[in-house]
């Protein structure tokens, strides 16, 4: 999907919930998910370019390939934390999306542990 359709798209979305928040609110929550789900559905194309660009990139570096896998899982985790968090603040319910909020940190936090470990260890082996 093009910058253009997806900006047409959010702006006749955004309009739309307007109108319909007015008359029925838990409607036009919905809307709104539908409509992200619409614009991720369309940005997949996008992000599989990107994957495959990333990819062969890091298959020329001389890095483990978990260091990959934790930096895609984060990319992943950190987008759909901020799509979350978003979402339930727009619905109103901001404790909500703070939780979600930290939660995704937790998560990031947990997924890069594994590299801090192995940092740790290197530095404490350059040192002792």
């Amino acid at each position: 999907m093009n910058m253009q359709t997806t900006t047409a798209v959010c702006i006749i979305g955004c309009i739309l919930c307007l109108v319909l928040r007015d008359y029925h609110r838990p409607q036009a929550a919905l809307l709104g998910a539908a409509i992200c789900i619409v614009l991720l559905i369309g940005a997949v194309p996008e992000l599989s370019r990107i994957i495959t660009t990333a990819s062969g990139l890091y298959a020329q570096s001389s890095l483990a390939p978990e260091y990959f896998t934790v930096i895609c899982k984060a990319i992943g985790i950190s987008y759909l934390t901020q799509l979350g968090a978003d979402t339930c603040k727009d619905c109103g319910e901001h404790a909500i999306g703070t939780a979600i909020t930290l939660c995704g940190r937790i998560c990031l936090v947990a997924l890069a542990l594994p590299l801090f470990v192995t940092l740790a260890e290197t530095v404490l082996g350059v040192i002792g």
